[in-house]
């Protein structure tokens, strides 16, 4: 009986000194790789909650850059719109075109059209031009024909650069004036 105890007293001993030699290396490796893991899992959740932050404010950009570029796709077609009128409302000043109340009435509506939506360098031709034409009307001698037509040509490449041909090549002296 007493060697069993002994055997017994012993397999304890040994089985304490197990689990404390176990306890001492595994359990200061096991916490330590917790506490990684455990700072890990903080560092990604502070790090998702960044990139979503990030991600929202970039969508947002993306929105009113969209939002911006259909403003200004709109109102570039609305002003083509208006040069394509304004063009055609001109022709009341060219010799041997229409000039009829209804052709005046649609050149004023263009040119009212025009003050709201063309840029300030068509706007500024535009009225170079009628300012030539109002000349001339005071004065037939004081402005020529070519005075004219130039300013007129001037002003219709002007509404073309604007209208999204910037870098076109056309010259003025390539326009045709042309009479049936």
């Amino acid at each position: 009986m007493e060697l069993i105890s002994l055997i017994l007293s012993v397999s304890t001993i040994v089985g304490l000194a197990v689990v404390w030699l176990l306890w001492r290396n595994f359990m200061p490796a096991y916490a330590v790789e917790k506490a990684k893991n455990l700072a890990s899992k903080e560092d990604l959740a502070h790090l998702t909650s960044v990139v979503e932050k990030i991600k929202a404010a970039h969508a947002a950009d993306v929105e009113r850059l969209k939002s911006n570029l259909m403003s200004e796709a709109q109102a570039t077609e609305r002003r083509r719109k208006v040069y394509e009128e304004m063009c055609h409302a001109l022709r009341v000043f060219i010799e041997g075109h229409d000039s009829s109340g209804e052709t005046k009435s649609k050149f004023h509506a263009a040119y009212a059209a025009a003050w709201l939506w063309v840029s300030d360098d068509v706007l500024n031709e535009l009225n170079r031009f009628i300012e030539l034409q109002r000349q001339h009307s005071a004065n037939q001698e004081s402005i020529s024909q070519e005075q004219l037509k130039s300013a007129y040509v001037s002003t219709v490449l002007a509404m073309r650069k604007d209208a999204g041909f910037a870098s076109t090549a056309v010259q003025a002296a390539s326009y045709q004036f042309v009479q049936f």
